[in-house]
């Protein structure tokens, strides 16, 4: 090419050709680039929904513990009450264990209808209505759990419990 933009007429068709050829290839790379650009705002848009998935999750795991610290502080303290509780009913139940009178000997085959009645009768006869106050009563009244014994075993201990527990020192006494 000479100055002045004179053209041989067979160069013509030919940088026509490759001017075409430059536009389609340019075309081909803008609509690569369209692809790669669309790609990348769909790939954005995927970040973005994990990233606030994860927030999500993050501040889930975050109540999940902290919920944890609290019913785990609620169940250290229910434990300690717990044993207190155990030892008050330890202490009520050796309590109430004391006025309980233990009798032994008496035969398993006797007919008892009423324990109560029975074991008053037999520690009024045994010791007197003197020894015992006004209001001398047994409150329960029965033998210990356990299978009856053969008939040439000792029989099972009658526990009683007095309603007064002076009458069960007087009676221990």
């Amino acid at each position: 090419m000479s100055g002045g933009g004179n053209m041989t007429p067979g160069e013509e068709p030919h940088l026509r050709q490759i001017l075409t050829a430059m536009q389609q290839s340019l075309t081909q790379k803008y609509t690569k680039i369209d692809s790669l650009s669309f790609r990348m705002d769909k790939l954005m848009e995927r970040l973005e929904k994990h990233a606030e998935r994860l927030d999500q999750s993050e501040r889930c795991i975050s109540e999940v513990k902290d919920g944890q610290a609290i019913k785990s502080s609620r169940h250290a303290k229910m434990v300690k009450e717990l044993a207190v509780l155990q030892a008050k009913v330890e202490d009520l139940e050796a309590r109430s264990h004391r006025n309980n009178l233990r009798i032994v000997g008496i035969a398993e085959y006797i007919a008892i209808d009423n324990m109560e009645s029975y074991v008053e009768r037999l520690l009024v006869q045994l010791l007197g209505r003197e020894t015992f106050s006004s209001v001398f009563v047994v409150e329960r009244a029965h033998r210990v759990l356990m299978a009856r014994p053969p008939p040439a075993a000792p029989p099972c201990p009658i526990i009683a419990k007095l309603f007064n527990y002076r009458d069960h020192d007087t009676t221990l006494r």
